[in-house]
């Protein structure tokens, strides 16, 4: 299933956390420090198929009406209204981690979905274990930038913590 995103340019992690947690106390390299919060954050939302602030998703599906259709990021937003080729469906959600859409009987062929994921607008909303994966992400990065030697992926204390958000399929 292929899907899109559209983030918000909300940080799931507070600079000044970064900072600390780097052990970085002048201002020079805000907004490069800034660019490895984000640039973590999002390959942890990838790895984990979550979204960490709210986040747009866009899909289309080919259904038949009353398929049951598991979203592909989750968690749903608070409040979140999900819409079918434009129509907002109500009570047709089981919310959680991975939300679940039924489509109502009349819906068929191809549907235009549309929703809210994250679990809120700002870092505060964040779990504190994936702020904590996105600032090891980011301290991996800024410690090796330039670095040829160093090998793409997440670093080991993010995996462990990612590894629980993560969805197992069957």
């Amino acid at each position: 299933m292929t899907y899109t995103r559209t983030p918000t340019l909300a940080s799931p992690v507070t600079l000044m956390d970064a900072k600390h947690h780097l052990r970085v106390m002048h201002d020079d390299e805000d907004l490069l420090i800034q660019r490895y919060i984000l640039a973590a954050a999002r390959e942890i939302e990838a790895y984990c198929e979550i979204a960490l602030t709210r986040q747009t998703i866009s899909l289309t599906v080919l259904a038949e009406g009353g398929d049951i259709i598991p979203l592909p990021v989750g968690p749903l937003a608070p409040d979140a209204e999900v819409t079918a080729n434009g129509t907002p469906l109500v009570n047709s959600i089981m919310p959680g981690r991975w939300p679940v859409l039924i489509l109502p009987e009349t819906m068929t062929g191809p549907i235009a979905l549309t929703y809210e994921a994250g679990f809120a607008d700002t870092s505060a909303s964040v779990p504190d274990d994936l702020q904590l994966a996105i600032m090891e992400q980011a301290a991996f990065a800024y410690d090796n930038r330039g670095s040829v030697d160093v090998r793409p992926g997440l670093v080991p204390a993010a995996a462990r913590i990612c590894a629980r958000y993560r969805r197992v399929r069957a």
